[in-house]
Parts: C-alpha cells; sequence; structure tokens
C-alpha cells in the first residue's frame, strides 16, 4: 500500500510530465518506476490461470496506481501512456467501474492506443469488455433484473458516441442497455429498450432481439392504450362487474314474478276443471 508520500509523490510527477514539452530527468525516472512495477505485476499476472483469480490480483493493485492515476487526470495532457491504457483495462476486468469510466472517458477523448497484443481501439474495447457481464447475466437468467446496469451503460455510450467501431460492437452495446431497461414497468423505459433493440437489429441483423423487439411492441401497444398505467383495466373490471349486478337481480326478480303467474295460472286451471266435474257429479245422483 503506498505511502501519503509516496502517493503524492506519483501524483505530482504524473501532472508535471503531462504538462512539460520535455521531460525532466526527475519525471523521466518516475514514469520508470511506474512502469517497472507495471512490468512486475504483468509478471505476477501472467503466473496465474485462473481469470476470476487475476481480477482479485488486480483489484488488490490498483490501489498502487493512485497517485498516478490523478495525477494523469487532473493534467490532462493526453500523453500516451502504456500504465494508464492497463489500468483502464484492469479496472474493467476487477468491475471497478467508477474507475473505469474515469479512465476510459480520458483514453477515449485523447484517443489513446492500447498495448499491441489487445488488437481493438479503446473505444471497441471498452464498448465491449463493458457490455459482456450483462450479456452473460442476460443468457444465464432470463428473468435477472439487470436495471443497476443502465447508468454505466449509457455513461458509456456517451463516452463512445463519437468513436468510429464495428457496427455489430455498437448493437452488443444497443442491446445490453435495452437488457437492462426489460424489467421497467412504466412506458417511458420501456419504449427506450424497444428503440435500442430496434437500433441493434439495425446495426446488426443478427444481433438476436427479434423475439424481445416483438415482446416489447405489445407490451408498449398495451401501456399507451392504458394510459402508460395500467389502471383502464382495473377501471374496465369494476365497471363490467358493478353492471353485472343489476342484471342479475333483475333476471331474479322476472324468474320470482314467472313462477307467481305460473302458479296462479295452475290454480286457475284447477279451480275450472272443478266446476265442469260439479254438474256432472249432480246427474248422476
Amino acid at each position: 500500500m503506498l505511502t501519503p508520500a509516496q502517493r503524492h509523490f506519483q501524483k505530482v510527477m504524473a501532472e508535471r510530465r503531462g504538462q512539460a514539452d520535455e521531460e525532466s530527468d526527475i519525471q523521466r525516472t518516475a514514469h520508470e518506476q511506474i512502469l517497472h512495477r507495471l512490468r512486475m505485476d504483468l509478471s505476477r499476472l501472467s503466473g496465474v490461470q485462473s481469470e476470476e483469480t487475476k481480477a482479485e490480483m488486480k483489484k488488490s493493485m490498483l490501489p498502487e496506481y493512485e497517485g498516478w492515476i490523478e495525477g494523469t487526470l487532473d493534467g490532462d495532457s493526453g500523453r500516451q501512456d502504456e500504465v494508464i491504457t492497463r489500468l483502464m483495462v484492469w479496472a474493467i476486468d476487477c468491475r471497478d467501474y467508477a474507475l473505469a469510466l474515469r479512465l476510459g472517458r480520458y483514453v477515449v477523448r485523447h484517443g489513446l492506443t492500447l498495448p499491441d497484443n489487445f488488437n481493438r481501439t479503446a473505444a471497441t474495447f471498452l464498448t465491449e469488455e463493458m457490455s459482456k457481464p450483462l450479456l452473460t447475466l442476460a443468457a444465464a437468467d432470463a428473468d435477472a433484473d439487470l436495471s443497476s446496469g443502465i447508468a454505466v451503460l449509457d455513461e458509456v455510450a456517451e463516452i463512445v458516441a463519437d468513436s468510429d467501431m464495428p457496427d455489430v460492437v455498437r448493437a452488443k452495446l444497443c442491446k445490453t442497455r435495452a437488457l437492462a431497461r426489460r424489467s421497467a414497468t412504466d412506458i417511458t423505459t420501456k419504449a427506450e429498450a424497444l428503440a435500442l433493440f430496434r437500433e441493434a437489429l439495425t446495426r446488426n441483423p443478427n444481433a438476436g432481439v427479434k423475439k424481445e423487439i416483438a415482446t416489447l411492441a405489445r407490451d408498449v401497444k398495451k401501456l399507451s392504450a392504458d394510459g402508460g398505467t395500467g389502471e383502464s383495466d382495473a377501471a374496465s373490471t369494476d365497471k363490467t362487474d358493478g353492471a353485472a349486478e343489476p342484471v342479475t337481480e333483475k333476471t331474479t326478480a322476472a324468474s320470482a314474478a314467472g313462477k307467481a303467474t305460473a302458479r296462479k295460472t295452475t290454480t286457475r286451471a284447477a279451480t275450472g276443471k272443478a266446476a265442469t266435474r260439479k254438474p256432472a257429479s249432480q246427474k248422476k245422483n
């Protein structure tokens, strides 16, 4: 762990490296020292096969570069620096997204290049690697709530908005941002998700979002018909239920009246038969 004095020295040297046209011997030495630390850490990582273990190691290593990070961002020179680009990658790998976004914004804005073995621009790498965890989770659990990733992914989209990258990569970001909104219940967020899914499909016909588009389109249409709240269904149900009661009562009353009329008619018929039989009886007697 860095001491406060070491952190301050790193910060000052990083700031001065960005401000000066030419590095002084002290600044050059400071940069060489931080590069040496990076090389040593990379050597340690190369001896580990587990990506999960590597991520934990990177998480523990990052605090050793805090001063250099702060000084570089404050100096804002945009000078090419392998230390900063590597640390952006590490921050993504160990899911320190707050730091990854700070470094990513700086690296992308100044057009810094990643080490040769990455074979991607910084913007492409940032987009793909920040999207990957949520895409993996969505594939593993169709009902997973990914809403916690909305703010992070929206910031990634803002950072790389003007960057050139393959359409399939930007489609991946659109899809991930849409998936993060899929659990929403309000029409605004669902409409945003639908638009993002459609953009993903436009950029990559094989994005695998056609089913989501069909489902969301129905949901948005239904919410739009309900005024965005779904309350009209309940109101309609209440109205129907309320109207059904008088009809039932009226039918019951009519049925009762019919039965009374039937009884009255039967009584009259019986009386008439009795009157007819009486003269026959008198004649026989």
